[in-house]
């Protein structure tokens, strides 16, 4: 029996193993040891492809056998390291040495592999393959089938309508096999449908998820809360919280920093202020501590609400509240002062320079947007000759390649100054060799210039220009 199982080994193992461990013979005089030892091993911190292979080595050449539970062991290890081919190929040999008899929870490591390596079709053979050894699969199994179905629904390749209806079939299978749903069953069906913009079939779920008796958790409410703004219901959002501790929506959790980070995110990106400054108010009220994601986002808000002083001090008090602001944290006050500069004066642009050298004393480490936004600001109050020099130090004392999108607004800025030749001096730099950090024009580039050259009237330059445009490689 030793002899066969050796050869099957030999046979089966990846060749580019095949030479690296030789067969081992049995170490261990009690089966007791065995199970101890593989166990010891598969919680070792140092697991890793090559210790799985040569604890299975071990496994195989045992007598007897190790049991089930160890196999699983092992499995569920070797999965964990994502290695799902090798998951495979252990389950395989095994099976052909005839020292694996596997249990559901082994189908269950196999079915979970072949979902997570996208083979939906080898995850539904193993279900068959359970059912015909007389094993009823769990929810667990179920769980992992449904998992990979929603995850086949998300992809840009499928047909979302026909893999939702194959989730739903399944899902509503489930008592016939023996199971009945869970949390996290009730949660895979609801995040499929919001996350194809289904909403109000994700409520229906949760409906039928608490007539059931399962009670949502925190999960599902953060997902619930995703699939609303997708849908852009704000106001529905708003609404759900407050029922949250009502008998209507028994939810026996607090909301954490996650659903309000969603939440502030959604308000101030989609111009909702004064409600995601109510939540903010809320946040604290509630005793949850804000993170640097939470604090960035409530400065985004407040510049957005050109409110720069209030922005700025409320980043002073940063460190009291356990949080140091970080370069996101500097460029959206940045961004606040230059943008808001269009409608004021030098002013805002002075102390948004202020804000830049208080982020270089603290060693943030800048970069390019940042820098864009300065010239922009620089453009806009008629100072296009500043704004060149900020580009041309970028490189020279910071060491940062201006990129296109840099170039194309200082362009812009010189076109709207009326300086139609510095802004031609320039395009003609670019993807040159004068300077190594010069980059190639876009259509952008051209298109600001030619029409900058039409408003001034001066046609003749402006076909040269667009006659430079079509022979370019970039635009045929």
């Amino acid at each position: 029996m030793a002899l066969i199982r050796t050869t099957i080994f030999f046979l089966l193992r990846p060749r580019t193993h095949f030479s690296s461990f030789p067969m081992q013979k049995s170490l261990f005089s009690t089966f007791h040891q065995l199970e101890t030892h593989i166990r010891v091993q598969c919680s070792s911190d140092d697991f890793d492809k090559t210790a799985a292979l040569n604890l299975f080595d071990v496994m195989l050449s045992s007598n007897p056998s190790p049991s089930v539970s160890s196999f699983n062991n092992l499995l569920t290890r070797v999965r964990g390291l994502r290695d799902y081919p090798l998951v495979v190929w252990i389950y395989k040999t095994a099976l052909a040495a005839d020292i694996l008899f596997p249990d559901v929870y082994t189908h269950g490591i196999l079915i979970d592999s072949f979902c997570r390596s996208g083979r939906l079709d080898l995850g539904f053979g193993m279900l068959g393959d359970l059912i015909k050894r007389g094993l009823n699969p769990n929810v667990v199994v179920l769980n992992s089938l449904i998992h990979g179905l929603s995850k086949h629904s998300n992809s840009r390749n499928s047909s979302n309508s026909s893999s939702i209806r194959d989730v739903v079939e399944l899902f509503e299978r489930m008592p016939e096999l023996g199971c009945t749903p869970s949390a996290a069953t009730y949660g895979v069906l609801i995040s499929c449908y919001c996350k194809n913009h289904q909403i109000d079939s994700g409520l229906a779920v949760l409906g039928c998820m608490m007539r059931s008796g399962c009670q949502p958790n925190l999960t599902i409410l953060n997902t619930l809360v995703y699939g609303f703004f997708k849908s852009k219901n704000i106001f529905d959002v708003i609404h759900m919280l407050r029922r949250r501790t009502t008998t209507t929506l028994d939810m026996d959790f607090t909301t954490d920093l996650i659903t309000y980070n969603t939440i502030f995110s959604y308000c101030f990106q989609n111009n909702f202020l004064n409600i995601g400054f109510g939540i903010f108010t809320k946040l604290l009220k509630d005793g949850i501590k804000p993170n640097i994601i939470t604090l960035n986002s409530l400065i985004h808000g407040l510049c957005e609400a050109d409110k720069l002083v209030e922005a700025t001090t409320a980043v002073s008090r940063f460190p009291q509240m356990g949080v140091e602001p970080d370069v996101i944290t500097y460029g959206t006050l940045i961004n606040g002062h230059f943008r808001y500069s269009r409608n004021n004066n030098a002013h805002t642009v002075k102390l948004g320079f202020g804000i830049f050298g208080e982020m270089l004393k603290r060693g943030h480490c800048f970069n390019a947007i940042i820098y864009t936004t300065m010239v922009k600001g620089l453009c806009v109050i008629n100072r296009a000759d500043e704004a060149s020099d900020l580009v041309e130090m970028m490189y020279t004392k910071l060491g940062i390649s201006p990129d296109v999108i840099t170039y194309n607004t200082l362009i812009n800025g010189l076109c709207c100054i009326g300086d139609t030749q510095a802004a031609l001096k320039l395009l003609r730099e670019m993807g040159s060799d004068k300077k190594i950090h010069w980059c190639e024009p876009d259509k952008v580039t051209y298109t600001t210039i030619i029409h900058s050259l039409c408003r001034l009237g001066e046609m003749d330059e402006a076909v040269k220009v667009l006659e430079e445009m079509d022979g370019s490689n970039d635009f045929t």
